[in-house]
Formats: C-alpha cells, sequence, structure tokens
C-alpha cells in the first residue's frame, strides 16, 4: 500500500513543478498520438526534423483519417473538412 502512495507523492511533485496539474492520457489520445507518429513513418518524415510545411501535411493527413475512422468506430456521420482546405 505504501508504494501506490509514493506514486502519488511523486505525481504530485511534477505536476507541482509544471504548474500544478496532472492528468493521466485517456485510450483515444493515445490512439490519435499512435496514428499521428504512423502517419510521420508511412511518409517518410522525421518527427523532430520536420519542416513546417511537413508538420502541416501530416497533421491534415492525421486529422482527416482520425475523423473517418471516428465515422466507422461510431456510425455516426461527421462534418469532415477536407484536408489542406481554407
Amino acid at each position: 500500500m505504501q508504494r501506490i502512495e509514493d506514486a502519488f507523492i511523486e505525481m504530485d511533485a511534477l505536476a507541482e513543478q509544471t504548474g500544478g496539474y496532472f492528468a493521466r492520457p485517456f485510450e483515444g489520445n493515445i490512439e490519435c498520438t499512435d496514428l499521428l507518429f504512423n502517419v510521420y513513418r508511412q511518409f517518410g518524415i522525421r518527427y523532430y526534423s520536420a519542416a513546417p510545411k511537413e508538420q502541416h501535411f501530416v497533421k491534415e493527413v492525421t486529422r482527416v483519417t482520425w475523423a473517418n475512422m471516428q465515422e466507422e468506430k461510431t456510425g455516426s456521420k461527421q462534418d469532415i473538412r477536407p484536408a489542406f482546405s481554407a
């Protein structure tokens, strides 16, 4: 039991260092982040050295792909703005 309390104390200390807020990511955030890095990999773009145009491209592809995946998953039609539109 003491180990769990120590972990919470450690999380509180980390949260204090970052402004006092800490929240664990939920499954949807992790899935979306995985998709983002898969798209980077798919197009052979390195995340840390990507140019701003490359970053925008990957984010748009990820956004549209994620929306389509959620539409299929939930079965409800979403208003998906096409990638690279104004």
